[in-house]
Parts: structure tokens; C-alpha cells; sequence
């Protein structure tokens, strides 16, 4: 058997194959008989046919046959031969027996990349060491207490901010309603009744919370804002609203305190005490893994810094396509809209290319590292 090959870009090599005309002949006889033994021709007792007479008859079905086992064989032995590290074969072509029996064809496969591992021994990272401190654990209790808050009504005073305002609420732009104006227009910032808005710098739209301080219930206002610049919604950014707004009803949260009774609840059979020894427990049990996280983040930089290498064009564009659709899945969930990705098309793609390459890279790298260590899976 003769082997030509030819390295291409992108991690591709073809090997032009050539198959001897005595082991094609040998191969074809082989299948031939088969056919001859199972074949069941008028006028003939199975495997009693002529052989001539099956070569003739099933001509096209033992050359196609002979051709399946005799790439599948012999590229497989070609591969072997060339020491090729091959992750798929993109394809096939030029498959031809000639008049003397000889066959030839063409493969083109993908390999994997060849680069020298760096010096991975010692890797050097300044990563903080992972800290609990009193505050974390604070701050996750009162993320424990919160599902057990009450709203409380409040009544012989004006809104302020921390209140949570119960809203009518519906907005135009132009004089027009913002759902005709801007159909893009999410529908929390078009209209909505008996909404709860929790008094904030940060809720709604800019200036929004503070032209409704100082209003009672059953009072009416006009409120009017500017979107952002930065809005995620295009076509309202630099847009004036007018929104015509009625406070229903004011309430105010009232957290729990945490004590043995509540720390049943979230938790049951355990009191205070022990709730705050397992907070402050699953908590450093969560620092240690970012703790880890951060290592191997630090190490893959490291490695990817030391490692040039060309990469397979299919397993990048896959995987760039991958990360492509997480985020649009992660926008799409924010409440950004079509036009605005297509707007910041180009960006994403290229973060995502980017991230594609270094994540096919390192997976090499890795690989490579599992296969020098003796790494397995258990």
C-alpha cells in the first residue's frame, strides 16, 4: 500500500492512498463467494450458481461492499502507519479501481495540534486566600430571612423611600401609549395595574421613585422622565415618558428577627446557633471551591500564554457557536432585544471567537497534560 500525504491548515492532512491490485482482487473474491453461498438465483440451489454468473449480477453491490471495507481497512492502517493523532475524518473523494484492479483515493482528516507543553511544575498566582468574615455570614442570613418577611400597611403618612407603592400605572411617548409608540417597549415599562414598586435610587426608570415621594394613596401625578442613554431598549434611549400614575396603597417590609423558632422554619431541627454555625460552614465550603476555581483559572492562563498552536477550524466554529447562543439566551433573559444584539453583532462575535479559541486550546492542552501524567478517569 502506498501513502502520500499533505498537511494542510487548520490541523487537516490528506493522505493519498493507493491499494495494490492483488489485495483488491483477493478482497473481491472474498466477497464475491459470499454473495455466491447466500444468493438466490432462479434455476439454482443456494451457493450452486456460477460464480461468473454472481460477478456479473452483483456487480455493483460487491464493489460497493468491497469499497466500504477496503477504505474503512486500509485508511485506518494508513493513519496507523503516518503515527496521525486523527479526531475525524472530514472526507472522502476520488474513490477509483482502475482496469488493473488497482484502487486509489483521497482522505482528508483532522488531527490534533502539535506544540511543545510548557514547564507546568511550578505555576505562580497571587490569589487571595479564601476569608469568611462576620459580615458574609450576616449578609446570608438576611438572604435567609427575607421569604419570611411581612408587609405591613401604612397608613397617616406620605410615601418615602424604602416603602413598597402600590401603582396604577401607563406611559406615552408623543401622546401616544408607549406599546403603539415603541412596540419594542418591554411591557413592565408600559403600563401595568396594582403593581408593587419597591421605593428606590435604582427602581424604574431614572427619577421615577422621587417625583412619586411625598404622595398619598388615592393620589394622582404625571410623572415625566428621560430614559438613559444606555437604556437597553434603543429606541427609547434620550426619549422622554410621560407616565400618569395612581398610589393605591402604601406598605412597608418587615423582616423577622432571627431566633430558634425562625431558624426552624428555614431549616428544621436546628436553632439560631446552629443555623449560623452551618451558614458560616457552607460558606467557607463555597470559598474554598472559588478559592480552587481562581487556581485553575490562574493555571489555564498561564498555559494559554505559552501556547501558540494552529487549531481545527470545525471544533472552533462549533464551539463558537456554542457560546454564541449562550448569550443570546443570557440577553434575551435581561430583556434585550433583537435589534439591539444585532446592533453589537460584530462585538460578540468577536468575544465569542475568542473564547472559543482559548477554550479548544486549552482543552488540548489539558489533554495533552492528562496524557504525559497518565491521568485517567477512574
Amino acid at each position: 500500500m502506498k501513502i502520500v500525504t499533505e498537511n494542510q491548515p487548520n490541523c487537516l492532512v490528506t493522505l493519498r492512498v493507493e491499494l495494490p491490485a492483488d489485495r483488491v482482487s483477493k478482497e473481491w473474491k472474498k466477497i464475491a463467494r459470499n454473495f455466491q453461498q447466500h444468493a438466490r438465483i432462479p434455476g439454482y440451489r443456494p451457493g450452486k450458481a456460477p460464480q461468473s454468473l454472481i460477478d456479473t449480477r452483483f456487480a455493483s453491490d460487491i464493489r460497493e461492499e468491497l469499497t466500504n471495507k477496503l477504505l474503512r481497512e486500509s485508511l485506518n492502517e494508513a493513519i496507523k502507519e503516518k503515527a496521525l493523532n486523527v479526531l475525524s475524518v472530514s472526507r472522502v473523494e476520488d474513490v477509483e479501481i482502475g482496469q488493473d484492479q488497482s484502487m486509489h483515493y483521497s482522505a482528508t482528516v483532522v488531527t490534533a495540534p502539535e506544540f511543545e507543553l510548557p514547564d507546568y511544575s511550578a505555576i505562580s498566582a497571587e490569589i487571595p486566600a479564601p476569608k469568611v468574615t462576620d459580615a458574609d455570614i450576616a449578609r446570608w442570613l438576611d438572604e435567609l430571612r427575607e421569604p419570611h418577611a411581612t408587609y405591613t400597611p401604612v397608613e397617616g403618612r406620605a410615601l418615602e423611600m424604602g416603602d413598597y407603592a402600590v401603582i396604577t400605572y401607563a406611559g406615552t411617548l408623543d401622546g401616544k401609549p408607549l406599546a403603539e409608540a415603541v412596540p419594542e417597549t418591554p411591557p413592565q415599562l408600559q403600563a401595568r395595574r396594582n403593581a408593587w414598586l419597591l421605593m428606590s435610587e435604582e427602581a424604574f426608570l431614572p427619577g421615577f421613585p422621587q417625583a412619586l415621594l411625598g404622595a398619598k394613596p388615592d393620589e394622582e401625578r404625571t410623572i415625566t422622565v428621560t430614559v438613559p442613554a444606555d437604556h437597553f431598549v434603543a429606541p427609547l434611549q434620550g426619549k422622554t415618558i410621560s407616565y400618569q400614575v395612581t398610589l393605591h396603597a402604601i406598605n412597608t417590609k418587615v423582616v423577622p428577627e432571627l431566633n430558634d423558632e425562625l431558624a426552624a422554619k428555614i431549616e428544621p431541627g436546628v436553632t439560631a446557633e446552629k443555623l449560623r454555625e452551618n451558614v458560616k460552614q457552607r460558606l467557607q465550603q463555597l470559598a474554598e471551591s472559588r478559592f480552587e476555581g481562581a487556581k485553575r483559572n490562574e493555571a489555564m492562563k498561564f498555559l494559554l500564554g505559552k501556547v501558540t498552536c494552529e487549531l481545527p477550524a470545525d471544533l472552533v466554529q462549533r464551539e463558537m457557536s456554542g457560546i454564541l447562543r449562550e448569550i443570546v439566551q443570557e440577553n434575551q433573559v435581561r430583556g434585550v432585544s433583537e435589534d439591539e444584539l444585532r446592533k453589537h453583532q460584530d462585538e460578540l462575535i468577536g468575544a465569542a471567537q475568542q473564547s472559543a479559541l482559548d477554550r479548544v486550546r486549552g482543552n488540548f492542552l489539558l489533554l495533552r497534560i492528562a496524557e504525559k501524567e497518565k491521568l485517567s478517569v477512574t
